[in-house]
């Protein structure tokens, strides 16, 4: 995949979009917010420059989706699939599968720590 292609990844899933969806999930959190977004752009960086088609035919919502919900229990500020699937507008199967897709990248994600 080209740079060009990859930028369009990350335009599609942008820092704002990212911050924005953080920030409904943890509403009166906003550094969990702003500390779960940034993870998770780091995240989708990482994924992007070794497997791109990941993101073929997904939403942006669901692709945070996963993500917010594996870093949040990271963090220890842990959301439920189903209030992130409400924060989001989506649905608890969208959460679920994508956490599942989500589970095996965070293993080898550097930064990604047990206890954190």
């Amino acid at each position: 995949m080209s740079k060009a292609e990859r930028t369009h990844i990350l335009n599609r899933i942008g820092k704002q979009e990212i911050l924005s969806l953080a920030q409904k999930i943890w509403q009166s959190q906003n550094q969990v917010a702003t500390e779960i977004a940034s993870e998770t752009l780091t995240v989708i960086r990482e994924r992007c420059q070794t497997d791109p088609t990941f993101f073929s035919g997904k939403s942006a919502k669901g692709i945070v989706g996963g993500l917010f919900y594996l870093l949040g229990q990271q963090c220890g500020s842990i959301r439920t699939q189903r209030q992130i699937a409400i924060g989001l507008n989506t649905t608890e199967v969208t959460i679920r599968t994508s956490s599942r897709e989500w589970a095996q990248s965070l293993q080898n994600y550097c930064r990604y720590e047990k206890g954190k």
